[in-house]
């Protein structure tokens, strides 16, 4: 079977059909996955309120894409996403991140959720293995190193039990 051909990203090819509201989710398409994976994933309902307040602002309806171009036929190109950060982080006033424009956002995410389950930050996060999440998007940070050295688990011998 044939892969499909690999797009630039997952969100620039997010369209309003592939939010759903009850039960909130949102469908990633093949399409737009560098690895050609079809999935949907939860969302909290403050994010599925946020999207649909700004659909209706939008009066978007449909099929259409959430990003699209000016003639409404084709989804923004990945570059112009990390343009618009670019333009963003400069327009607050706010220091450029190290590692990449996207990339260190995904980083602050998946390290912030160390304590939950792997396969569920994978699931949600599309990792496929768990060697890329650990060795590349999950840091160590003080808070977590100092929980490690606060555990309350203390073994009354050496023996194995």
């Amino acid at each position: 079977m044939a892969r499909p051909l690999q797009q630039p990203g997952a969100i620039n090819g997010l369209r309003w059909s592939d939010i759903t509201y009850k039960p909130p989710r949102i469908h990633w398409r093949a399409e737009f996955d560098k690895r050609g994976r079809d999935r949907v994933v939860p969302i909290t309902d403050g994010l599925a309120e946020e999207f649909l307040r700004f659909q209706r602002r939008l009066g978007a309806i449909g099929d259409g894409w959430l990003f699209p171009t000016r003639d409404e036929k084709r989804p923004w190109r990945r570059e112009l996403f990390s343009q618009k950060l670019l333009i963003a982080e400069k327009h607050a006033g706010l220091e450029h991140l190290e590692g990449g424009v996207w990339h260190p956002f995904r980083r602050k995410w998946a390290t912030e959720r160390k304590n939950l389950p792997m396969v569920d930050v994978m699931a949600v996060g599309g990792w496929r293995d768990a060697a890329t999440l650990l060795t590349c998007y999950q840091h160590t940070d003080e808070q977590s190193m100092l929980n490690v050295m606060a555990a309350p688990n203390k073994l009354m011998s050496l023996e194995a039990s």
